[in-house]
């Protein structure tokens, strides 16, 4: 079974494999636990930060080839970053709720490709793969952060 640091490890190699810069670790800040992403969701789950705490204290997201994983800070010069997406998720849902699932207001929107969203389903704890378009369609369910990773690596890897 694979550790987070492992899947880290192999993350940072697809990532020079593709000449990609990818941002270092950084120090997690536990007043964080206590974040509101409104919607639905509110505060997330101990267990979300903690498996995201892990990672991104390894690796404080990436963008490899088109697949992205938010980190908690802004890199390379623009708004990257967990909270930024999430708040603009729930601006459009307030300000044009016809444009988005009302199932995304129990998700916290993690990272994406071009053709699917990563999130964090608060009513059943899987992080998910989605089809952008067509929300209903699933592509990857997981227990967990680094489960989830393994299978994302894998598609990167194509």
């Amino acid at each position: 079974m694979m550790i987070m640091k492992d899947v880290v490890d192999e993350i940072k190699i697809l990532a020079s494999q593709y000449d990609e810069v990818i941002p270092a670790g950084i120090d997690f800040d536990s007043s964080i636990y206590d974040y509101d992403f409104e919607a639905k969701i509110g505060t997330a789950p101990r267990s979300f930060w903690e498996q995201y705490r892990e990672f991104v204290e390894l690796l404080d997201g990436f963008d490899i080839d088109g697949f992205y994983i938010f980190g908690l800070k802004n890199h390379f010069g623009y708004e990257n970053n967990i909270f930024h997406f999430n708040k603009k998720n729930s601006e459009i849902a307030k300000d044009a709720p016809a444009l988005t699932f009302d199932e995304y207001q129990y998700c916290i929107l993690f990272g994406g490709s071009s053709l699917d969203i990563y999130t964090y389903d608060v009513r059943t704890n899987k992080w998910e793969s989605r089809d952008r378009f067509q929300y209903d369609n699933l592509f990857i369910s997981c227990n967990t952060l680094t489960e989830f990773l393994i299978a994302l690596t894998s598609e990167i890897q194509g």
